[in-house]
């Protein structure tokens, strides 16, 4: 079995149990009253959309091949698509927020029994997946595993927190205490929300995910570099790098150089994760006759 199929099996198997989750908190929290548990089901339903939006956006990329015009595919979608999700999932989050608030000056009644079934069910649910994907052969290496494991591992602790807070609601008979757990549940959104947005903001920005650096000095101590110049490295989306170099060479002509370009090419590819650079060499003589400094009026 090949490692996308697994990747994907296990995408749909997470996606098909979060989906049942997230209609059984949101009608439940509806009709037994529980602002906890609509919460705690919109953190579910972020956590689905964020594993759907992998899956289809790498889906799309491998079927739409790049051409002249979209020479990187349609591999950014990934990024437009988390952006756009990070936005909503902030939104979410404060409309939580300003109901929690509400309900905690004003408490209502909650059928705390009917809410606990569910919000245990939901807990059950979320152990199942993470166990799937525990045992999933390519959790460490495929980039869409391990975002959505993450993800599950979040569901969960909101998940406890809802099940504590409807038990003491039902031991205690504290309604109060419902609100503040939906807050709590909404900070995990907010939290989760946030990092979207910041890692979208990164890779549209075109931050490069490596150490220039550290990049720089390994490819010094390749035989016949004299200097890495003008390196510029950027991410398309979450798992495609690419990049740009300089390269100053001690050969006495460029043709020589190809070997070189190889080992270079192979180093940071195998060591750097980046699947594509494009070098350009030159003598030593040749980088002393012009600048190197990226300069940009508007």
């Amino acid at each position: 079995m090949s490692g996308h199929f697994t990747s994907q099996k296990a995408l749909k198997t997470a996606a098909l149990l979060l989906s049942i989750t997230f209609l059984a908190e949101l009608l439940g929290g509806i009709v037994f009253g529980s602002l906890s548990l609509i919460s705690d089901s919109f953190h579910v339903i972020a956590d689905l959309g964020s594993i759907l939006i992998a899956s289809f956006a790498l889906s799309v990329a491998h079927k739409r091949h790049p051409t002249q015009q979209m020479a990187f595919g349609y591999h950014r979608l990934e990024v437009m698509s988390a952006l756009f999700n990070g936005i909503v999932l902030s939104i979410i989050s404060a409309v939580i927020f300003l109901e929690a608030w509400e309900r905690f000056r004003n408490p209502g009644e909650i059928q705390a029994g009917g809410a606990l079934v569910i919000a245990v069910i939901g807990l059950v649910v979320n152990l199942i997946v993470i166990r799937f994907f525990h045992h999933a052969p390519d959790r460490h290496h495929d980039v869409n595993i391990r975002s959505a494991y993450l993800h599950i591992m979040g569901d969960i602790l909101a998940s406890v927190s809802v099940v504590v807070g409807i038990t003491a609601i039902k031991l205690f008979d504290m309604p109060v205490i419902d609100p503040v757990v939906a807050a709590f549940v909404a900070l995990l959104l907010l939290i989760g929300a946030s990092r979207v947005l910041y890692s979208s903001a990164e890779i549209l920005l075109h931050k490069s995910p490596q150490d220039i650096d550290r990049v720089r000095l390994r490819v010094l101590q390749i035989d016949g570099v004299k200097d890495l110049l003008d390196v510029r490295l950027w991410q398309v989306c979450s798992h495609l790098t690419v990049g740009t170099a300089h390269v100053v060479v001690s050969v006495d002509s460029l043709e020589a150089t190809g070997p070189i370009k190889q080992n270079i090419r192979s180093i940071i590819q195998e060591e750097f994760d980046v699947r594509d650079i494009t070098l350009e060499c030159e003598t030593e003589k040749g980088s002393e006759e012009h600048s190197h400094h990226f300069e940009h009026q508007h």
